[in-house]
């Protein structure tokens, strides 16, 4: 998904929820207390555009400027200059020494940002079953709980957080 593609989305924490694309830091502004954790105000860019956003970082370990992020879990919300991006999960990317970014060497291990992959796994698995039941409109022939649902539901799941 580019800048281009989310700008064209609603701004609604429901409709535009989204993730599975990588941005670029522009310009990382100034960190704030949220609870326990920390808001930071950054300008995010790839190819297509600009936006401007807030990143939910667990730690207070800022974003520097020209850092690559993988966006795990973002939306837009209203901001007061039009659309901001609002991050609640992201990673960092790792770069080789040949300059191309590394894909993660493991999916079981727990998320240096964001939640734990079990929880994020739950949440996906949550979504396919919701849109298989809807594409299904409940009605006569709508899939039943059976060994083949569960383990194309799986399927979808590994696919969708490990793109394998």
């Amino acid at each position: 998904m580019t800048i281009k593609q989310l700008l064209e989305m609603p701004i609604d924490k429901d409709k535009s929820k989204c993730g599975g694309f990588q941005l670029t830091v522009k310009r990382a502004r100034s960190t704030r207390e949220h609870g326990k954790k920390y808001l930071q105000e950054v300008l995010l860019l790839d190819s297509s555009g600009e936006i401007p956003g807030e990143v939910l970082l667990p730690n207070y370990v800022p974003l520097q400027n020209n850092a690559n992020i993988n966006i795990i879990v973002c939306w837009l919300q209203p901001g007061e200059k039009g659309p901001k991006l609002y991050v609640e999960q992201w990673s960092p990317v790792k770069w080789s020494a040949e300059g191309q970014a590394e894909p993660r060497t493991s999916y079981n291990e727990d998320m240096q940002y964001g939640e734990p992959l079990h929880i994020v796994k739950s949440k996906v698995k949550m979504h396919v079953v919701c849109a298989m039941i809807q594409a299904s409109g409940l009605r006569e022939g709508m899939p039943t709980c059976n060994d083949s649902f569960k383990k194309d539901i799986n399927e979808w799941v590994e696919f969708i957080v490990t793109g394998e």
